[in-house]
């Protein structure tokens, strides 16, 4: 069965599960419920958000290591607190700005059918290697791939980038070889990162040691 042809009658829940049958992906029934039940709240809002972390590496294909235990979601911190609103009755805590580590955020929780949902608003990564400011709106909405109508995923080369950033390469080096499959695809957006954040040639070779990608200095 071809998914373009039904798939306009079927539910958000039989749109993701027909998504990774025919992706041939390791089927999660609980998490797709999950996922579900997230489109469901937030479609109707008009507000964009992007899934990233496992549950987006999952649905792009990338090997994990093991299956995904939360779903986390990125916005603009306007968009995050519409976000909050949609899911108030679901939360566990109220937003705060966090500053924790490398990370910066406006950051909440909830409880999504028995995961626990991590809401990123206006996100920031500081390290001693690079700086990076994450532009959910328009830069990543406009590349994000879309799984099923009210969810797209974080693009591979933010992951790649921000996985590289918090040195785990047990995420950055499988995203590499995914990204070197169809480097035409996915440096157009990495270069973009690069350029808008202002990294020097210096940062990006001492990143690039890390991972090899196809295309980097192109």
């Amino acid at each position: 069965m071809r998914i373009g042809v039904y798939m306009g009658n079927l539910g958000s829940l039989e749109k993701l599960g027909y998504y990774i049958q025919e992706r041939e992906l390791t089927s999660n029934p609980g998490l797709e419920r999950a996922l579900a039940a997230l489109i469901d709240q937030l479609e109707p809002a008009g507000v964009t958000w992007l899934a990233g972390g496992s549950v987006g590496l999952w649905l792009q294909g990338v090997s994990l290591s093991a299956q995904p235990r939360d779903i986390d979601i990125y916005a603009e911190k306007a968009a995050a607190s519409l976000i909050h609103e949609r899911l108030k009755p679901l939360a566990t805590d109220e937003p705060r700005w966090d500053e924790s580590g490398i990370y910066a955020s406006l950051l909440s929780h909830y409880s999504m059918d028995g995961y626990t949902l991590e809401l990123v608003g206006g996100f920031e990564v500081h390290t001693s290697l690079a700086d990076y400011k994450v532009e959910v709106e328009p830069l990543l909405e406009d590349a994000a791939l879309t799984v099923v109508p009210g969810l797209k995923v974080m693009p591979l080369a933010h992951e790649f980038i921000f996985n590289l950033l918090r040195g785990r390469p047990d995420r950055y080096r499988p995203i590499a070889d995914r990204m070197n499959t169809d480097p035409g695809r996915f440096m157009p957006l990495l270069k973009q990162i690069i350029t808008r954040n202002g990294w020097t040639l210096q940062q990006q070779a001492a990143m690039s040691q890390l991972a090899r990608l196809e295309g980097w200095f192109d």
